[in-house]
């Protein structure tokens, strides 16, 4: 041991120059600093991400579009002041004031599920296959710095003031009814499984009564036609709520909506089949563009005068398509040329 150590101490006295470099090499390639990139994304094939019992396949491709997010290191950070299309934030500025990361990436987690479990329930709907919806549960998933009460993020709700809540649509209905500043009772089952009694006191937003909490629900939908996901443990959030529903749509009633093209989309997607805003349209645009789609479908709005602008900026040459519901989509897809 100590013949070892000795020349160990003497391949360090004698190359210490050497491993101070490979140190400092290490360090600014490896140490993330305070600072998150986004940057424009790929695009994730929907049709890999559910599994049937059929072989139906496209001839084209439905696809969800994402954007890179990067944990800023001293070379992506230099990198990200010389490229036009990679914007540098703050670490405070990516999260909000009272959310962890891991709160932020069990909300986003917990978002992915809903979205799925929507997505399946709204291509069922629309295909008139008879379906069952049981095991709902609803969590709280953020809850924002105003909020007026002691409810922690991964509570499941399962009371208020002593009115069983099946569904989120309940717990609204229910808080609706309230006045603001009503204080309300809640049951529910916290992150580890133990059973808490939780207060709010009821908040004004807009001059409506609200807890001030993001509420996500789950469940299951069964039918005699079963999709299963095959989602990532690293993938998350609800914005591919839209192409994924058409995705199941497609496979359930063995229509090929791509007409042999590359096409593109975001969009969350609610139980009724409206189409939701999301965050990042000019990276996901930018990212279909760089992938070769032909079509990129948008949620009307504020996403889609964005997308628009971007296009005439760069002379791009895709089809944007802004949408309200799912099926606004499906009726362009289905009479596309």
């Amino acid at each position: 041991m100590k013949k070892l150590l000795k020349t160990v101490k003497k391949y360090v006295k004698e190359y210490y120059k050497i491993i101070l470099v490979y140190i400092i090499i290490l360090a600014v390639f490896l140490i993330e600093l305070p600072y998150y990139i986004s940057a424009p994304g790929g695009l994730i094939n929907t049709e890999g991400k559910i599994s049937t019992e059929d072989n139906f396949k496209l001839s084209g491709t439905l696809n969800m579009a994402y954007v890179s997010e990067i944990h800023a290191t001293i070379p992506t950070l230099i990198y990200s002041a010389l490229n036009k299309d990679w914007d540098t934030e703050k670490e405070e500025e990516v999260k909000n004031d009272n959310e962890t990361i891991e709160e932020k990436n069990y909300r986003n987690k917990m978002l992915l599920e809903e979205a799925n479990d929507t997505a399946l329930l709204v291509a069922y709907k629309h295909s008139d296959i008879d379906y069952t919806i049981t095991n709902n549960k609803v969590y709280v998933t953020y809850i924002d710095e105003i909020a007026k009460t002691d409810l922690k993020i991964g509570d499941q709700i399962l009371k208020v003031d002593d009115q069983e809540i099946k569904d989120k649509t309940e717990l609204f209905a229910y808080i609706a009814s309230k006045n603001i500043n009503d204080k309300v009772t809640l049951e529910v089952k916290d992150i580890d499984g133990k059973t808490k009694t939780r207060i709010a006191t009821l908040i004004n937003l807009l001059d409506v009564p609200k807890i001030g909490a993001v509420i996500t629900e789950t469940f299951d939908v069964k039918s005699s036609k079963q999709i299963t996901f095959n989602f990532k443990e690293s993938e998350s959030g609800s914005s591919g709520g839209l192409m994924l529903t058409l995705t199941i749509y497609s496979h359930l009633n063995k229509i090929d909506l791509t007409g042999g093209k590359t096409i593109v989309g975001t969009g969350t997607i609610d139980i009724n089949g409206n189409v939701g805003e999301i965050s990042g349209i000019k990276y996901k645009l930018i990212g279909a563009v760089n992938k070769g789609a032909d079509v990129f479908i948008v949620p009307k709005g504020d996403n889609y005068n964005e997308a628009k602008k971007i296009k005439k900026e760069r002379g791009y040459e895709i089809d944007l398509v802004p949408v309200e519901t799912f099926e606004q989509a499906l009726n362009y897809l289905e009479n596309q040329d």
